[in-house]
């Protein structure tokens, strides 16, 4: 599953959709006071459209991590649940935000993305998958759908607002300069396949110079990946293959995590500091992340002071369990605290509501430029591209293992 479709990351590095639920001005408010009580099945309303029981439950076992067989405690399903439904508020205040600028996510851009998740699965594997994880389909869409979204939001509603002005970069570079400083990196190329016969000759191939792009043409069932990666962060396995090679030599062709596999040194790469020229394209990535938060904050803050958003009162606090300290009028705690008393699977009937607004929760800390050049190398002032995206290896050990199609960890549940 590309990382993009992955449940809980993020279209753009720097803006977190985390909107803060409980704490929020709880002690201003009494549940259900003048309220009438939301529509049986429902768990919250954002500007009166609704979220169901069902969606909230659904979405949660989607994105459930992992299943030890033990009972989850109360806490941890304050937390699951808070987190999804603060998840599921978000992508309904976005999903609003796009409809007031006329900014749709068509049916057409939803099945192209369906078409590129499922080209990572061999014929069938997909919906075997989506069955082997109980994942409704038509569910797994509509979060498709609602990742798709943020993006968009993120691309066309906050990105144009974001400006950085050339003497911004040069400022945070000449503060910054250690920072963009390669360190010294062994280069190598990673021959692998299903087949040993195969990588036999794509590692001929590649011995006698051949491009990656033209050895995989001559075996399609091998896939060649060139690595530039300092060597105290080498797999083991990866570092024992080259410890012993020269340039321009190659390991024998083992078994290995994506079946049958052999490693061709390249050569060593010098440190070299980066000048501005090439180190632009970095810096103007920090900047763009950090800016993107702060953004994010600010729509967000904005959203919540005129928004109204009422949560039943099943997944709320008792008064007596709400945080203390003073309380500040348009504004709330940061962070991001699960819903407590959210029952683990009673429902949820004509409960009353409460209203919550405030400010936005704080945005982590932005990537920087260090964790920027450990992804990859940087060619001729482009932006790098990661070190290696290498395929899970199967449960036996051999061959490869496809992501689970809802885009979250498989489930391991004890046997």
């Amino acid at each position: 599953m590309p990382s993009r479709f992955r449940a809980g990351c993020r279209p753009f590095g720097g803006a977190r959709a985390i909107l803060p639920l409980c704490a929020v001005l709880l002690v201003l408010l009494l549940s259900g006071c003048g309220e009438a009580p939301l529509p049986e099945g429902v768990v919250a309303t954002v500007n009166e459209q609704p979220i169901t029981l069902r969606t909230l439950e659904a979405v949660h076992d989607m994105s459930s991590m992992s299943w030890s067989g033990h009972a989850p405690s109360v806490e941890q399903l304050q937390a699951q649940y808070g987190a999804v439904l603060s998840d599921l508020i978000v992508q309904e205040l976005v999903a609003q935000a796009l409809a007031r600028e006329n900014i749709a996510v068509s049916d057409g851009e939803v099945a192209e993305a369906e078409a590129e998740v499922r080209g990572d699965y061999p014929a069938g594997e997909f919906e075997k998958s989506l069955v082997e994880e109980y994942i409704d389909l038509d569910l797994w869409r509509s979060r498709l759908r609602a990742r798709i979204a943020m993006q968009k939001f993120m691309r066309l509603i906050l990105r144009p607002t974001i400006s950085i002005p050339l003497e911004e970069v040069e400022t945070y570079y000449a503060a910054h300069r250690q920072d963009y400083r390669l360190p010294r990196r062994v280069q190598f190329l990673v021959v692998a396949g299903p087949d040993k016969a195969a990588v036999d000759k794509a590692r001929a191939l590649s011995l006698g110079g051949a491009k990656p792009a033209d050895v995989e043409a001559a075996q399609p069932s091998v896939t060649v990946r060139e690595v530039k990666m300092r060597r105290d962060r080498l797999p083991a396995l990866w570092s024992k293959e080259l410890a012993g090679l020269a340039p321009g030599q190659a390991s024998a062709v083992k078994q290995g995590e994506w079946g049958y596999q052999s490693f061709l040194l390249v050569g060593e790469i010098a440190e070299k500091q980066l000048e501005l020229s090439h180190a632009y394209p970095l810096v103007e990535r920090v900047l763009l992340e950090r800016k993107m938060d702060e953004a994010y904050a600010r729509w967000m803050e904005a959203e919540l002071r005129t928004a109204r958003i009422r949560v039943s009162a099943h997944l709320l606090p008792e008064a007596r369990g709400v945080a203390k300290g003073p309380a500040v009028p348009g504004a709330n705690a940061t962070g991001m605290p699960g819903v407590p008393g959210m029952p683990g699977t009673s429902g949820t009937q004509g409960q009353s509501g409460q209203d919550l607004s405030g400010q936005g929760g704080q945005g982590a800390q932005a990537l920087q430029p260090q964790e920027i050049l450990d992804e990859g190398d940087l060619m001729d002032g482009t932006a790098p591209g990661s070190e290696l995206d290498a395929p899970p290896p199967a449960e036996d050990g051999k061959g490869t293992r496809s992501a689970p199609a809802n885009g979250a960890l498989r489930k391991t549940k004890a046997k």
